[in-house]
């Protein structure tokens, strides 16, 4: 007999309970937000949603052999450079590309950029290691000279739901797409494929990019998300455990933490909280709950 045996006394025809999921312990569907809290901040991940492309990033292009967006500052040309795939473990097969995929990482700083956003605006830039920015032409012809960003150099990034991870698209300024025409095997091996931005439609294999990042910068980007979703709502947040801001936990804490008299006693303003709730909103609810110890003539500093 293996295993063991539960004493837990069951009766004939009760249902099994269904384990109850909280929706914020997970992103999406994908890695849980406590695995990603805990893991490697400096790995590489393949985000989401839109929201998480952000932060230094590996562009891996849809060529065959695997290849990435980098930049040569000595040439100064962008470039379609060869990925160091991973070997397979002594007798076993070769690695799947989806084994691949999921493994490989940036092994020069020329090919990592750097996604950010403007504030209130959904266009992303692609910054290189050395502080210059990716730019599409007109033309179609992409450089990383511009030590500035413009409107050529902004991307609006859409994400599609592939079969292996999803893909990515970026349309220019123009309105046309990055994209990497058919090429051999040996241009691609001699650094000679080439990157356009002139493409029509992102409808095609050639336009669909895949994006690993840093999963530090989706962790803080899908929580960012969610504390978005759930503002207002006086939820606890998830990692420090603490209260909500304004409530009356938040002020129990406070005071228990810089003040106590009569016997460790602590004590809370018997004042309206309607004015937390406009300090939450205006931001200074630390200065509302300072006006408030004030006024209970318990904190010599507050005053």
């Amino acid at each position: 007999m293996s295993g063991v045996v539960s004493t837990k006394l069951k009766f004939k025809g009760d249902k099994p309970k269904k384990k109850k999921r909280s929706h914020r312990e997970t992103g999406g569907g994908g890695d849980t937000l406590e695995a990603l809290a805990t893991a490697d901040p400096t790995g590489w991940m393949f985000p989401e949603t839109v929201g998480e492309v952000t932060g230094p990033s590996y562009i891996l292009l849809p060529t065959e052999p695997l290849t990435c967006l980098a930049w040569d500052s000595t040439r100064q040309r962008v470039y379609a450079a060869p990925v160091d795939m991973p070997q397979a473990p002594e007798g076993a097969n070769e690695l799947s590309l989806s084994e691949a995929l999921n493994v490989v990482e940036p092994t020069a700083v020329d090919q990592v950029w750097v996604v950010s956003r403007l504030a209130g605006s959904e266009e992303v830039s692609l910054r290189t290691s050395t502080g210059t920015f990716l730019t599409a032409a007109p033309s179609g012809t992409l450089t990383a000279t511009s030590v500035s960003r413009g409107p050529l150099e902004g991307f609006t990034a859409t994400l599609e739901e592939g079969s292996l991870f999803p893909s990515v698209a970026l349309k220019t300024n123009s309105g046309t797409y990055l994209s990497v025409p058919p090429a051999d095997a040996e241009d691609i091996k001699a650094k000679k494929a080439e990157i356009r931005g002139d493409a029509e439609t992102s409808t095609g294999d050639s336009e669909k990019l895949r994006i690993k990042c840093q999963r530090e910068f989706v962790f803080k980007a899908r929580m960012a998300a969610l504390e978005a979703k759930e503002a207002g709502t006086g939820k606890r947040r998830l990692f420090d455990s603490g209260p909500a801001l304004g409530s009356v936990e938040d002020e129990m804490s406070r005071n228990r933490e810089y003040q106590a008299w009569g016997a460790g006693r602590h004590h809370v303003s018997s004042d309206d909280r309607h004015a937390l709730k406009k300090a939450k909103k205006e931001g200074r609810v630390a200065e509302a709950m300072l006006d408030r110890r004030a006024k209970m003539k318990s904190d010599r500093y507050a005053k």
